[in-house]
């Protein structure tokens, strides 16, 4: 309603227009299912990867930073415009496949006996595996062995510890009792 100041010359009017409110849009997330990992494997944003057409953040479920068991999960990422006038929240969802940590193969032969005042060495503390990593044993080279049955234990540390578990493994070990010299 327009009233004109100068009513004497002019009659109020009236107009009128339709408005059509539009809905908000919603916002096109785009997430690509992401690479399987390991059990241990931290999310990051290696997973955590959702992208939008339009400015604002994103927000997932689980978060960064924590890890998932064995099996295929759902991940979700909530995705919130900056221009929330004309934007709606939008989700996307993935699937994450979480594999077993693969257990490397140690070989450990039984070792021959040895004889009380000999020192283990590598003829003793020769395990290998099938991937590369480090071995620590228990006893350590160097050790003097009681007489007996002994028992040799390694832990083999992977190399690549994203995609390979530590494994122990042992051997019997049979040291002789010595025969003492006597000099007369």
């Amino acid at each position: 309603t327009f009233m004109p100041r100068d009513q004497r010359n002019y009659n109020q009017v009236e107009a009128s227009v339709t408005l059509e409110v539009m809905p908000k849009e919603v916002p096109a997330v785009s997430w690509s299912n992401p690479a399987p990992i390991y059990a241990g494997t931290v999310l990051s944003s290696a997973q955590l990867n959702a992208s939008a057409n339009v400015a604002g953040t994103f927000s997932y479920t689980p978060a960064a930073g924590q890890t998932l068991p064995v099996g295929t999960h759902t991940l979700t990422a909530t995705f919130t415009p900056q221009d929330s006038v004309r934007y709606t929240q939008a989700q996307g969802t993935v699937n994450l496949v979480v594999q077993p940590r693969l257990v490397p193969q140690v070989t450990w032969a039984t070792p021959a006996d040895i004889v009380y005042g000999t020192t283990l060495g590598a003829a003793q503390l020769n395990a290998s595996a099938d991937t590369a990593g480090t071995f620590v044993y228990s006893p350590a080279a160097g050790t003097i062995p009681g007489a007996g049955a002994r028992t040799l234990t390694v832990t083999f540390t992977p190399t690549d510890s994203v995609r390979y578990t530590s494994v122990e493994a042992s051997v019997n070990l049979t040291v002789e009792k010595a025969t003492p010299q006597v000099s007369w």
